[in-house]
């Protein structure tokens, strides 16, 4: 069972996986996600961190959709959708860490594009621009030093997944990745 805003968190994520608008998810969205990041981040469709982005949202899509789709028809309707990421990540279970975190980690790598390791504000934002958050920049300046941790001024992966981690299976109201996606 959800509560309200996890409710709210995962229409949001929904309508950010529906690139169509068609209201269900399918493979077409999926490759349209992870094109519309490479092509955002200027990341070059045939480099190994595009490889990378594209197999982890292929292995994520099938995870989802053999666990999602329970009538079968190759789509993911919006209610498929929180029944079953609620049944698979609310708890952040084993579910998770098998497809969602390597699915995140690769995107993430394509959003440290110089390569150090690290996200600077200036990725972070050119991030909530690429996933069309509608976040302004003075909102994700503060987004920023709320998931920054150790306050060292640049994000980990880890920092960042686990403000993932707490926008998908979270119920805490004031946790900073709630806003990952922009005001609810």
């Amino acid at each position: 069972m959800t509560n309200d805003l996890l409710d709210r968190k995962l229409e949001r994520s929904f309508n950010r996986l529906d690139a169509d608008g068609s209201g269900v998810i399918d493979s077409t969205d999926i490759i349209a996600l992870g094109s519309r990041l490479l092509t955002a981040l200027n990341e070059p469709a045939d480099s190994p961190k595009a490889d990378a982005v594209m197999n982890g949202l292929a292995d994520f899509w099938q995870d989802l959709f053999t666990e999602l789709d329970i009538d079968r028809d190759g789509k993911v309707t919006p209610e498929e959708y929180k029944l079953g990421m609620t049944r698979l990540y609310a708890q952040g279970g084993p579910a998770y860490d098998r497809s969602f975190r390597p699915m995140m980690k690769a995107l993430l790598t394509i959003v440290d594009t110089d390569g150090d390791g690290r996200i600077s504000p200036e990725e972070f934002h050119r991030a909530q621009e690429a996933f069309d958050t509608e976040v302004s920049p003075a909102d994700a300046e503060a987004l920023f030093r709320r998931i920054d941790a150790n306050g060292d001024g640049t994000l980990t992966v880890d920092e960042l997944l686990a403000a993932v981690r707490e926008y998908y299976t979270g119920s805490d109201e004031d946790a900073p990745g709630n806003l990952l996606f922009g005001e609810l």
